[in-house]
């Protein structure tokens, strides 16, 4: 019998523990995974964040450099302050797409957090469980030892009358 005097099956509760955990395992497996992938995202949305800072920094110095050789006219300046406000568009549209990307990473590193913390929790009850099988186990062998002891000494004790009567 797996069990012990309480009725518990040891044996059928550390088996579900353990798929407890594995089941936890696998959750923490998909959210590192995702966790991952939105980290790639939110890295790819901070480059074009940071391409499009320099592609506006690129285009003023180019500006500068064209208006300091006398190579730029009234309407190519116009035309340099129109593609900056555009430039400052894509910017914006890039900031706001890296922190979306930034909150959305936050979440799944939260969403993480938790799995890991649950797959904590199942370990943690999973070797509760273990240590409790062993302690029952113990106190069952030590409750067979004390009814052999008890079994032993009244077997002298019998002899000892057996002997005595005779």
């Amino acid at each position: 019998m797996s069990g012990n005097a309480n009725g518990i099956d040891w044996k059928l509760l550390i088996d579900v523990r353990e798929r407890q955990k594995t089941a936890a395992l696998g959750v923490v497996a998909r959210d590192r995974e995702a966790a991952g992938q939105s980290h790639a995202q939110l890295r790819q949305a901070e480059a074009w964040c940071e391409q499009q800072v320099q592609s506006k920094a690129a285009h003023w110095q180019a500006t500068a450099g064209a208006l300091a050789g006398g190579q730029c006219n009234v309407a190519q300046l116009r035309h340099a302050g129109a593609w900056s406000g555009a430039l400052d568009a894509r910017i914006a549209q890039a900031q706001q797409q890296a922190a979306q990307a930034g909150a959305f990473h936050a979440q799944r590193e939260e969403v993480l957090a938790r799995s890991r913390q649950a797959l904590r929790a199942a370990s943690g009850e999973l070797e509760k469980a273990r240590q409790m099988q062993q302690r029952a186990r113990a106190e069952q062998r030590a409750l067979q030892a004390s009814r052999q002891d008890e079994a032993t000494e009244e077997a002298a004790s019998q002899q000892w009358a057996a002997n005595r009567a005779l």
